[in-house]
């Protein structure tokens, strides 16, 4: 394992273990696994929920006459005495991706694919789920040339409606499938970033404020304005982001992503390097909530400044009629909102714009020396203030507080609420 890898290799991870687990995914008893390879899967500062690994294979079968290579991903926990396990562990993220994989997501793709009539993959094939080693051994979709485009460049429009109506599909067959299995959803599919049940994240939340406050000390003019609305947003982030995911009657619902941005979506291509597909990967905070909420955190995140300060409308405009069009091809019997309803729909969900924008957004971007992970969010140490002190004052985040303070201050989203 490289030595940059701060997440030690499980003691269960073996050459016998992954020889068994591809033996059952192949199908093929006589498969022998001549050479194995581990590394991180994933850069610094693109993942703070689990540990991605990366296993290469060279494996023998009697039907081969010559060795065979492919890869494949692995997904585990963080160690209990991580930091990030007990922030995530009350939310259930584990055993919700892994039930995702095992039981939800098939019977999702299979509704896309026979009913909605789009046949291209909605996900990443699990080769495994194990429940009691709390991983999951996933398909390497990079064989099939998918790749994440780059979090720091983001998304043009061509992209970003591939995505919006992959979205409107996934978001239908949620919706009709909690209809056709009543209770589908009932457990463990409450708790996303912001829920009744846990404040886990509150830390997480409140030291990005703080460090968001402090670099505005760095700039007059910003610091004048929205200092005061910043520190007072300290003590109420955990209360506006619950109002503004609960469920109200007459709201339309559905399974939500929950974390989408850039690095959860991977792209095909064609040979002019036009995006033909996008497929969506993990699935921790899936939760059953608005369809909105999935909307503010991937325009809030993903997409390039110009669409999301001046084009949101039209985007959820595009997405609804996607929605609608799927929702009609599953019959769906629930209420279909109209336009503007869902647009209110929208309006009412706005506060997720400001935790993704302001707290989540600049931590996407970074690309500094310092590790970024959970564990340093949450300390107060010097590591982690420099962390956190090291994202805010990057100088393209604090340009795009320029941009992205008056825009949020235009909607009242900075104000008391």
């Amino acid at each position: 394992m490289p030595e940059e890898n701060p997440h030690p290799v499980p003691s269960w991870l073996s050459k016998d273990y992954v020889q068994q687990k591809l033996s059952t995914y192949l199908k093929d008893e006589s498969l022998r696994l001549e050479k194995w390879e581990i590394s991180p899967a994933v850069p610094n500062g693109e993942n703070y929920a689990s540990v991605m690994t990366r296993i290469n294979v060279e494996y023998t079968t009697q039907g081969s006459k010559k060795k065979l290579a492919t890869s494949f991903l692995m997904k585990t926990t963080f160690a209990e005495k991580d930091p990030a396990f007990h922030v995530l562990v009350n939310y259930g993220v584990y055993s919700r991706e892994m039930d995702m994989y095992q039981r939800i997501l098939p019977k999702m793709a299979d509704l896309v694919k026979k009913e909605i009539q789009d046949s291209r993959r909605l996900f990443a094939g699990s080769l495994n789920v194990n429940k009691e080693t709390n991983s999951i051994i996933f398909e390497d979709l990079s064989l099939e040339h998918y790749k994440v485009a780059c979090r720091l460049k983001k998304l043009d429009l061509e992209h970003s409606h591939l995505v919006l109506e992959k979205l409107a599909s996934f978001h239908a067959a949620g919706a009709v499938l909690a209809e056709r299995e009543p209770g589908i959803f009932t457990v463990n599919y409450d708790r996303g970033f912001y829920n009744r049940h846990t404040r886990g994240y509150q830390p997480v939340m409140t030291n990005l404020l703080k460090a968001l406050s402090r670099s505005l000390n760095l700039d007059q003019e910003l610091r004048q304005k929205y200092q005061a609305k910043i520190n007072r947003l300290v003590d109420q982030v955990m209360v506006y982001g619950e109002r503004s995911t609960t469920n109200h009657p007459g709201d339309f619902l559905t399974l939500t992503h929950g974390d989408l941005w850039t690095t959860n979506v991977m792209f095909q291509y064609d040979d002019k390097g036009h995006p033909t597909n996008a497929v969506f990967i993990d699935f921790q905070f899936s939760v059953w909530n608005s369809p909105a909420i999935d909307l503010h955190y991937f325009f809030s995140t993903s997409i390039h400044d110009e669409l999301r300060l001046q084009n949101q409308p039209e985007l959820v405009q595009f997405y609804y009629y996607k929605l609608k069009d799927a929702l009609k091809k599953v019959n769906y019997s629930g209420h279909i909102p109209s336009l503007f309803d869902f647009q209110l729909q929208f309006r009412a969900r706005a506060f997720y714009a400001v935790f993704a924008s302001l707290m989540f957004e600049p931590l996407m971007l970074y690309n500094g020396k310092e590790m970024a992970s959970l564990g340093q969010i949450i300390s107060e140490g010097e590591s982690g203030m420099r962390l956190k002190d090291d994202v805010f004052q990057q100088e393209c985040v604090r340009k795009k507080l320029h941009l992205t303070l008056p825009y949020l201050e235009q909607w009242g989203l900075l104000d008391e609420m």
